[in-house]
């Protein structure tokens, strides 16, 4: 299950990395500017929009495992009533 998680993130992290690469065309030209203040922002801009891709990527993956423990919950719950079931006709 962890690995699958893993692997769920990456995509996301990358799908998100591609569709931003032609959003970042101005960034770019930011980050390579000869203002420092600029160049300065920019970069912090890009670590930002980076932290927050690998974010969205973890907390996504996480509501998978958390929709996965709530199908293992509710399974276990009716097999629970289904033993009650079988224990009173017993």
């Amino acid at each position: 299950m962890k690995i699958k998680n893993i692997v769920v993130a990456s995509l996301l992290l990358t799908g998100s990395v591609l569709s931003s690469c032609s959003i970042g065309n101005s960034l770019t030209s930011d980050l390579n500017s000869n203002n420092p203040a600029i160049a300065e922002q920019a970069q912090r801009v890009q670590a930002l929009e980076q932290q927050m891709r690998q974010q969205k990527a973890i907390s996504d993956a996480e509501k998978q495992k958390l929709e996965g423990l709530k199908q293992q919950l509710d399974g276990a719950k009716q097999n629970l009533r289904g033993i009650k079931t079988q224990a009173k006709a017993g």
